[in-house]
């Protein structure tokens, strides 16, 4: 007995046509995404090479971005980025404090690759402080206890990854994520050619040799923009620790226009020591000129020399002290 044909009905037939058109529109569609670059490749595409300087922070470009050289054996990873005032906290967030009180006027920066020394990565901060004063300001509050001095300018220090110095009104630090012998020649030699292109100037004699030598810690010497040891209003302060034998104390000094300005920085201060708690103490041979005050076995000196605050802070006991403030007189009497 023959097998009867089942029969389709239209409907059938014409749902069957739509489930294939639909998955023919599919196919398509998936062509066509495949056809299509990602956007992320197409921004990849359009992003500058490397080897170019651009200055990418949306500002002017900066005299700063100029004075980042292009130096063999540092291939650049990404193009020069320049800050200012109004956006510094985007690229150093947590340091700012430090440099906008200091006078900071812009900062450029670049990363880059060494291939001599391991493939390392090398970053090159260059800031305009305005002024030489200023520049010392920054580098002698970032530096590193210990760190040992390089004769790369007069104000510069190395550590086992990168190099810090100043020159002029400029402040450079140049780090690498890793240390070695072959990497501090390869830093050295990027910081030289750095500096053949700062604009030559007298550079500022070392704010340590305002200092008496003998039992200073070179590297401790400061200098504090604003609110010295908390006092408000208390600027521009150079310090310096020491080691004596009668104990350790921390110098300090600030020459002012007149010595009536240098009198009025002194009055702030010691109403700052009083309202502390500090009190004179008797200490048997002390100059009349030079009382000493104490507050819980932490002793202080203050005196004007000409136009020059100066004195001895949070000496260990008071003959630190007054052996100390002695040095320091006599050597302010010596550099008028």
């Amino acid at each position: 007995m023959a097998r009867r044909k089942a029969k389709v009905s239209s409907a059938q037939r014409f749902t069957g046509y739509g489930i294939l058109v639909l998955l023919g529109l599919i196919i398509v569609g998936l062509l066509v995404r495949q056809a299509r670059f990602n956007p992320a490749v197409n921004v990849a595409l359009r992003a500058p090479l490397p080897g170019k300087s651009q200055v990418v922070s949306g500002q002017a470009p900066s005299a700063t971005a100029a004075l980042i050289p292009e130096v063999s054996g540092f291939t650049a990873l990404a193009p020069i980025e320049s800050f200012g005032a109004d956006n510094l906290s985007d690229k150093i967030d947590g340091k700012v404090e430090l440099y906008l009180p200091a006078g900071f006027k812009e900062m450029s920066c670049r990363s880059f690759g060494l291939n001599t020394a391991g493939k390392a990565y090398v970053e090159v901060f260059i800031y305009d402080m305005g002024s030489p004063h200023n520049a010392f300001a920054v580098f002698s509050g970032q530096r590193r206890p210990g760190s040992p001095s390089i004769p790369l300018t007069a104000n510069a220090y190395a550590t086992a990854n990168a190099l810090f110095f100043t020159k002029g009104q400029f402040y450079v630090e140049i780090v690498a994520d890793r240390a070695s012998e072959a990497l501090q020649g390869s830093l050295e030699a990027y910081a030289k050619a750095l500096l053949a292109k700062i604009p030559a100037e007298g550079e500022k004699t070392n704010e340590a040799a305002l200092f008496p030598k003998e039992g200073l810690a070179p590297d401790t010497v400061r200098l504090c923009a604003a609110d010295t040891f908390g006092c408000e209003g208390l600027s521009n302060m150079l310090t310096g620790e020491y080691n004596l034998k009668s104990g350790k104390a921390t110098a300090f000094m600030a020459r002012r226009d007149t010595p009536q300005q240098a009198q009025a920085e002194a009055r702030r201060y010691l109403d700052f020591l009083a309202a502390n708690g500090y009190q004179k103490v008797q200490t048997p041979g002390s100059p009349v000129d030079l009382p000493v005050l104490v507050l819980d076995n932490s002793f202080e000196i203050v005196f004007i020399q000409d136009r020059t605050m100066a004195g001895v802070h949070d000496a260990t006991s008071p003959e630190a002290a007054l052996e100390l403030a002695a040095k320091l007189r006599t050597a302010l009497k010596a550099k008028p």
